[in-house]
């Protein structure tokens, strides 16, 4: 449609600009590059194509012209979030943390529901783990308990060696899962690691009661019956405390 729309239209820059997006779709970067080059001829200032060529030069690993682009799009459009979003991940490419999490910093304030990923993005340009917390603290307060936020809240938390906040975000995740047996056995593991054997113990314990209420075709599914006799030799082997 578009090809016979620029028949008739050739000087129409939309019409390039809205197929080279589709080339680029395909990954047909050479196509979509020659389509967004003509865009420019025809309108240099049309609304998306700085940001359309941006995320072409992202996605071909061409970061520093990225940025270029990137940073045109935001000269006429500063409360664009996706390009803020899209400029940061290629901050972060270029080794410039401080820049990509202050552009991940507008972009979320910018969004009424931000994706749960763009948090995850901005902790992992953290300078600490305590730093990343706070920022998936954020998250988790402005989106609710998101599964992946949580649990990589749960992953800092273990490496600050704050375990009982840890099992406290597992136990979230536990609680708002319809399988709990793996994240009940990850609890006891947590447990184990830190010499708590009783609960641990409690914990795969727990696990294995889960499975038990499982329809039949779950439980003996090959997967969950591996698991059920490793969660029965943990729970042997850890000794009361």
């Amino acid at each position: 449609r578009l090809n016979a729309l620029l028949v008739t239209s050739p000087a129409n820059a939309a019409l390039y600009l809205d197929r080279g997006e589709l080339y680029a779709q395909h990954a047909d970067w050479l196509a979509a590059e020659a389509n967004y080059a003509r865009a420019a001829e025809l309108a240099p200032d049309l609304p998306r194509l700085a940001l359309a060529r941006g995320a072409l030069a992202l996605a071909t690993n061409h970061p520093a012209e990225a940025r270029t682009h990137f940073d045109r799009a935001l000269a006429l459009e500063p409360r664009n979030a996706e390009a803020r979003v899209l400029r940061a991940r290629t901050l972060a490419q270029l080794g410039q943390r401080v820049a990509a999490v202050a552009d991940y910093d507008i972009a979320l304030a910018l969004l009424a529901a931000p994706a749960p990923d763009f948090f995850l993005e901005r902790a992992a340009l953290a300078a600490t783990p305590a730093e990343a917390l706070r920022g998936l603290e954020a998250g988790l307060a402005q989106l609710g308990s998101v599964p992946s936020l949580v649990e990589r809240a749960l992953e800092l938390e273990v490496a600050l060696g704050r375990l009982d906040a840890a099992l406290a975000r597992l136990d979230t995740i536990a609680a708002a899962s319809e399988r709990r047996e793996t994240w009940l056995k990850r609890r006891g593991d947590l447990l184990t690691a830190a010499g708590r054997t009783a609960e641990a113990r409690a914990a795969y314990s727990a696990a294995l009661a889960a499975i038990a209420t499982l329809p039949a075709w779950l439980a003996n599914s090959p997967d969950t019956a591996r698991l059920s006799r490793e969660l029965t030799r943990l729970a042997a082997q850890s000794p009361s405390s």
